[in-house]
């Protein structure tokens, strides 16, 4: 007996699930009911979103589901949290917002059922939001914009959600005029006195105008700070790789990050690697660039590269013993927190890759342009360096 999936019109959540694969062994029937129902190859039946949705992770989408039972239980403790989005969408956005300050997904480091079911479930209230309610919810707005774009880039379209453009810039806010005060003819004695209340106001004024820009100065400051630990470095295993389609300098690889599938990632490499050097081998990509399309085709990350002054290229190999979705950083920068997205209108990376070269041990780094000290890449089975380049610019 095949497993079957009766698919409620207004279950978004479950088609979105059930769209995450290209195929599964579930045969899919439209059903009038108000309720979706799982039929398991035993006779099981399983009913309602959540009851559904952890059938086909547990069985059928093992990708989507927990690595141990300290996160299943965060999953389960989401899956039903989010259950309240239609009656209170508001609450499970501040919710999540909150969750989401240090997180890239919202159960551990690896995206789960419960990153694809929230996204769903809050769909409909994002997608209403204006820019001001956006950026209140930055947090929620940030890791909301990177599951539209990475895990429901093709299941989100294929359910009816569509992708949301969603600026990550903070909206202007214009000044309000104040309506001018009409002059009143005053006696002597009375302006005298109005003139001696008018300096002292202006004197207040011009103290609060100082002590508020030496705020904002220290603020900028400090916001403008700009670190490698806003990167998210990965190890990643190329496991399929070829030729774009439109481009003949492209490659268009599968790469596995550590997560449930393998990201899509366009490389400019055709004109310095051959094709049988950049399969099944292992790489170190920057994986929170804004996903961007390249001849046609979504990229989700990028492969980092040395080039020499001559312009050989290699590839950054991560040290022998690494896995896809090891964490990569530099040294003395790996307590910090990486960006879900990079904005690009920040010039995190435009900034920071200025710094990145190889050493004279073939060693890749990142030199702080402020004291020149270097901060050598690495995971925790050792420092990721080049074949043989030194001094070679990294991107």
């Amino acid at each position: 007996m095949v497993a079957t999936l009766a698919l409620s019109p207004n279950d978004i959540t479950t088609k979105l699930v059930y769209n995450y694969l290209d195929s599964i062994n579930v045969s899919l029937q439209e059903s009038s009911a108000e309720n979706s129902t799982l039929t398991l190859e035993d006779g099981k039946i399983l009913t309602g979103t959540t009851s559904v949705v952890n059938g086909l992770t547990e069985t059928f989408i093992t990708g989507l589901a927990a690595k141990n039972e300290t996160n299943a239980a965060e999953v389960q403790k989401w899956l039903k949290l989010t259950e309240e989005a239609d009656k209170n969408p508001s609450k499970v956005e501040k919710e999540l917002n909150e969750h989401l300050t240090t997180r890239t997904y919202i159960v551990e480091n690896y995206l789960t059922v419960a990153d694809l079911v929230a996204f769903a479930r809050i769909y409909n209230s994002v997608e209403k939001l204006s820019s001001n309610e956006r950026f209140e919810l930055p947090n929620l707005t940030r890791w909301f914009d990177f599951i539209q774009n990475t895990a429901a880039s093709k299941s989100g379209p294929k359910s009816g959600l569509n992708t949301v453009k969603i600026d990550l810039e903070a909206p202007k806010v214009e000044k309000k005029v104040e309506p001018k005060k009409s002059k009143v003819d005053k006696t002597t004695k009375d302006q005298s006195k109005g003139n001696e209340v008018t300096e002292g106001k202006k004197a207040d004024k011009k103290a609060a105008k100082k002590a508020d820009k030496k705020e904002k100065e220290t603020s900028t400051a400090t916001s403008s700070i700009i670190s490698p630990s806003l990167l998210d470095l990965r190890v990643g295993h190329i496991v399929k790789v070829d030729k774009h389609p439109d481009a003949d300098s492209l490659y268009v690889e599968q790469i596995d990050v550590g997560e449930a599938e393998p990201r899509t990632v366009v490389s400019g490499l055709v004109n310095h690697i051959p094709l049988d050097q950049m399969q099944n081998r292992d790489v170190v990509l920057v994986c929170n660039l804004k996903p961007a399309s390249m001849r046609g085709i979504k990229s989700y990350a990028m492969v980092l590269a040395a080039t020499s002054a001559e312009g050989k290229v290699e590839l950054v190999d991560p040290p022998p013993g690494s896995k896809p979705g090891d964490r990569a950083y530099f040294e003395g920068y790996e307590e910090g927190t990486p960006e879900p997205v990079l904005n690009p209108k920040k010039k995190i990376w435009e900034t920071l890759q200025p710094g990145l070269i190889t050493t004279n041990k073939k060693e890749a780094s990142w030199v702080n342009n402020e004291d020149k000290s270097v901060h050598l890449l690495r995971t925790e089975k050792g420092i990721c360096t080049v074949p043989t380049v030194i001094n070679a610019t990294i991107k």
